[in-house]
């Protein structure tokens, strides 16, 4: 789930006497955000990564306790690992098919009747139907530890994509639930800011064009946009178009939330 940040406006429109159609502002946001829940309720672990710790995709975050889980994974291990149903039910098999061997052969030489022959190969067949059922207790089992294995790794609170920890919202020892948003994390390599231009811009902007621009609460340090996409509709109130930028902040010189001031192409 993605939040919005409280201090972040989608764009802001810089119109300021006969400039008013030469620049454009607009407030630059993670290019990801996103807010972590725990998939399961419990208590969250000792160990809970910082605020501004930047991570890669599947870092561990923080972990709510899994004991209990952990506990059901080693039983499952114990009962999947269990395989003397089986063995006993392939030794009755073994012993029902010697018999029917032993019988059949008495009978074609008159020292055994037909029914015993006809008994014994029921006997057989209830050995290899219970030997079937054996199998599939054991894949049931099988199917159960990692059910048990599958559940354990929801325990874990990871990142999903390389990033930085915005905010941390928990604390270890903290009970927790599904609903409880745990940590927010974003991508910060590429800031994205959405500017609403005039219509003249549209002459000379293009998909893909680098426009210059500057960071006022920055210094004015200079930069350039990527135009990643042009709304094709206009806005009937502000007669204008709303236009996504992208910039490079791999050097992660840049915060989130400063101004963009972008200049008209």
């Amino acid at each position: 789930m993605t939040r919005l940040w409280a201090w972040a406006s989608a764009a802001v429109i810089a119109l300021v006497g006969p400039a008013a159609a030469q620049s454009v502002s607009a407030i630059l946001e993670p290019s990801q955000i996103v807010e972590i829940m725990p998939a399961v309720p419990g208590r969250i672990g000792q160990e809970v990564l910082a605020e501004g710790t930047q991570v890669s995709r599947d870092t561990l975050l923080a972990q709510v306790d899994p004991n209990v889980q952990n506990a059901r994974v080693e039983v499952a291990q114990i009962v999947a690992n269990g395989d003397a149903a089986q063995e006993r039910a392939n030794i009755v098999v073994e012993q029902a098919q010697t018999l029917v061997n032993r019988i059949t052969r008495a009978k074609n030489k008159g020292a055994a009747r037909a029914w015993e022959v006809t008994q014994a190969q029921q006997a057989l067949a209830l050995a290899q139907a219970d030997a079937k059922l054996a199998q599939e207790n054991t894949r049931q089992r099988a199917a159960q530890m990692k059910l048990e294995q599958a559940m354990l790794a929801e325990f874990d609170l990871r990142a999903p994509f390389d990033g930085t920890v915005l905010q941390v919202f928990i604390e270890p020892g903290e009970i927790v639930t599904t609903d409880t948003i745990a940590i927010e994390i974003g991508a910060l390599e590429r800031l994205h800011a959405t500017a609403f231009v005039p219509l003249d811009w549209l002459e000379g902007l293009a998909q893909g064009d680098m426009l210059d621009a500057v960071l006022p609460n920055q210094n004015n340090t200079r930069v350039t946009a990527l135009v990643r996409n042009i709304d094709p509709r206009i806005d009937p109130a502000s007669q204008t178009v709303r236009v996504t930028l992208e910039v490079d902040n791999a050097d992660g010189a840049i915060f989130a939330g400063s101004v963009l001031q972008v200049s008209k192409p």
